[in-house]
């Protein structure tokens, strides 16, 4: 996967803001999606700045065009978390927009249709980016805010690229999960989690989604 001049130039600027991080994790040896913390845009910083090979990450849909962005951040982001006026948050979210939309498609982004019924589609753009041999990207935090280093409950729907995934290929998907130190600087690889496909496919998604968020959290 090429990933954009947008997204060259902005990587640049954005490692001279949050600076150097230490990253052990090698690369991909097969199907993989990677599992991090979102911990309030730091994980996506992070990983997506110093992560040492391209992923193609996982992004809320209405990021991906400039309508639908400028909306999200008009109406919530600017509005309601930063408590801006109306007039100011309008201002703003139209500049960020057309920004941010096209950053998202530099970067190879897979927009993601949580709750909605074209979720299909991010599932089968995510399997054709793995057969073509990329890696993907997850931040599966319910509470995405959340900044203290634990990782607490994560949604667990993701963990359906497993179903889309056997129904193509013979090959193991692997979910790796990475650990977020934000006080060290430091992004470490845990061991990969798979799903053994003869077991009962319920009590797989628990045990995967369980194992992934302990080793998000230190193992």
């Amino acid at each position: 996967m090429k990933r954009g001049k947008l997204f060259a130039f902005s990587r640049f600027f954005v490692r001279l803001g949050i600076g150097r991080w230490d990253v052990n994790v090698e690369p991909p040896d097969g199907p993989t999606a990677y599992i991090c913390s979102h911990s309030n845009l730091r994980g996506p910083l992070a990983t997506l700045c110093w992560l040492p090979f391209a992923v193609r990450p996982w992004v809320l849909h209405v990021f991906m065009e400039r309508e639908t962005c400028r909306a999200q951040y008009r109406d919530y982001t600017f509005s309601q978390r930063f408590g801006m006026p109306e007039p100011a948050a309008s201002l703003a979210a139209g500049a960020a927009a057309e920004y941010v939309s096209a950053l998202m498609r530099s970067l190879g982004a897979i927009p993601v249709y949580r709750g909605m019924a074209q979720i299909r589609e991010t599932f089968q753009e995510t399997v054709a980016a793995l057969q073509a041999g990329d890696s993907i990207l997850i931040f599966p935090n319910v509470d995405y805010t959340d900044t203290s280093g634990n990782v607490g409950e994560v949604y667990e729907g993701f963990l359906l690229l497993e179903r889309f995934w056997r129904r193509l290929s013979d090959q193991t998907l692997q979910f790796v999960p990475l650990r977020l130190d934000t006080a060290g600087r430091r992004i470490t690889a845990g061991e990969a989690v798979t799903f053994d496909r003869s077991a009962e496919w319920r009590v797989e998604m628990r045990r995967v989604r369980e194992t992934l968020r302990a080793e998000m959290n230190g193992g």
